[in-house]
């Protein structure tokens, strides 16, 4: 039996009533950023036709496979790809760093960030799955100043995921806060953290995207019909 909620936006203000003085745990992708942190990274690296080669060529090898079976791409699939990028193209991170900000604001769920400044929780924790290395000049100009940022090391970046938010977020919390502590999260699969905290929620926001890199070109598209 779920013991979270499902909520709309608009009436997301009053679900985080419970927040006021006490932790509040936020993801990144698709909630308080509109877009794909992994993703668009891997959009931007330059130039764009060497960078849908390398994503098309893992597509098809899907060492993920090899790694973890049929299941190993949640875990394997993102991590292999941005390291591939990182390695192969090595200059496409100090891109990034210049271009991140600008993205930041530009997909920012702004409305999001004024109910959690409403709220006046006393903590809050961006917990994200994606990478820690990706995700920070993302929030050059994000209005919450007070906010940390919880999110995979890069070289680590699939031994995280296997953890899970769950047992990483037990791992830095007190029981007694996670036990009063509101999630905000659009992601089912964050099912197990929504039910351990005292007031999860699960919304999802319309204007979110999730943008594969290079998904419109022919490559790709022929992945996503086998």
């Amino acid at each position: 039996m779920t013991t979270y909620r499902e909520t709309e936006p608009d009436k997301l203000p009053q679900a985080l009533d419970s927040a006021r003085g006490q932790l509040l745990i936020v993801d990144y992708d698709e909630t308080l950023w509109l877009r794909n942190s992994t993703e668009a990274f891997l959009a931007s690296a330059r130039p764009a036709a060497l960078a849908a080669t390398i994503l098309w060529t893992l597509d098809r090898l899907r060492l993920w496979r090899v790694l973890g079976g049929r299941g190993g791409s949640y875990i394997y699939r993102d991590w292999i790809r941005v390291l591939a990028i990182i390695c192969l193209m090595p200059w496409s991170l100090r891109a990034w760093t210049a271009s991140a900000p600008r993205l930041g604001r530009l997909h920012a769920n702004q409305y999001l960030e004024t109910c959690i400044v409403a709220a006046r929780p006393r903590q809050i924790v961006i917990l994200s799955n994606g990478f820690r290395r990706l995700i920070e000049p993302l929030l050059m100009h994000l209005s919450l100043p007070s906010a940390s940022l919880v999110a995979g090391p890069l070289l680590a970046g699939a031994r995280w995921r296997k953890t899970g938010k769950r047992a990483l977020a037990e791992a830095r919390f007190r029981s007694e806060d996670l036990d009063h502590a509101t999630l905000v999260t659009d992601h089912v699969s964050d099912q197990d953290l929504l039910e351990r905290v005292g007031n999860g929620l699960l919304c999802k926001w319309p204007n979110a995207r999730y943008r594969r890199a290079f998904g419109a070109r022919a490559g790709a598209k022929r992945m996503k019909r086998k």
